[in-house]
């Protein structure tokens, strides 16, 4: 087995940072600093409970993105087009765009990573050239 390309440390440093932030809009949520969620309803916890499990997510794959899996590779390329997708249906603020490029980020760098994810074989003289 070929070592992964160094874009892929890279990825899942990103897809890590990321669910950072998710854990830090979570907390921010659930102890009512949000402005938009400082009433302590349903819909304050429910977006709070969601964004930790989104960071849960990702987390997990960033971790599982060190191996080649096909079935890995897809659920994260889906994952962060839906967290970009929903981003962009959200009020764009500045950090609401800093939040997608942070999002899109490793997905270019997935979508450039796909041959070695997915373990196709690369043929000679091609293997590794970001390393």
């Amino acid at each position: 087995m070929t070592s992964p390309p160094s874009t892929v440390r890279y990825t899942r440093l990103l897809i890590l940072i990321n669910a950072l932030f998710w854990i830090a809009f979570s907390a921010i949520t659930a102890l009512g600093a949000h402005p938009s969620y400082e009433e302590a309803n349903a819909l304050r916890w429910a977006m709070a409970i969601t964004a930790f499990l989104v960071a849960g997510i990702l987390g997990a794959l960033a971790g599982r993105l060190q191996r080649r899996s096909r079935q890995v590779y897809w659920l994260a390329v889906a994952s962060l087009t839906a967290v970009a997708v929903a981003a962009v249906f959200d009020d764009l603020g500045p950090a609401d765009v800093l939040f997608i490029v942070i999002t899109l980020l490793p997905l270019a760098l997935l979508l450039k990573d796909r041959e070695w994810h997915q373990g196709i074989a690369m043929g000679p003289g091609q293997e590794n050239r970001a390393a």
